[in-house]
């Protein structure tokens, strides 16, 4: 599993767009939205830009462990086979003589 990280500077040019498309709007609605969105990609930047410096991890420790407990549980289960075959009762269920939009009508 390949984690897609954004860099600090993305976020920081997303964060000028929406802060840009506040300044612009004349509605009301969509500057709150735009400032807020903008607010957000600023908390990321930060968040990014600490990553990028090595400052803190992308994982905590626990949060690392837990997910090598799902990855190892994971390969220990077999993969469900492609090609499987359904059973004749889940055929039956499904004929034209059972449909609902048979239902009543005599039809065979």
């Amino acid at each position: 599993m390949t984690i897609t990280l954004n860099s600090a500077l993305m976020c920081r040019q997303q964060e000028a767009l929406h802060r840009q498309r506040a300044a612009e709007t004349p509605l009301a609605h969509v500057r709150a939205i735009a400032l807020r969105a903008a607010a957000a990609w600023g908390r990321q930047a930060v968040e990014a830009a600490d990553i990028e410096a090595g400052v803190r991890r992308l994982l905590s420790a626990e949060d690392a462990a837990i997910a090598l407990e799902f990855l190892i549980e994971d390969a220990a289960e077999p993969a469900e086979p492609a090609n499987h075959v359904v059973s004749e009762g889940a055929a039956e269920a499904t004929s034209i003589r059972q449909s609902p939009l048979n239902c009543g009508t005599g039809a065979p």
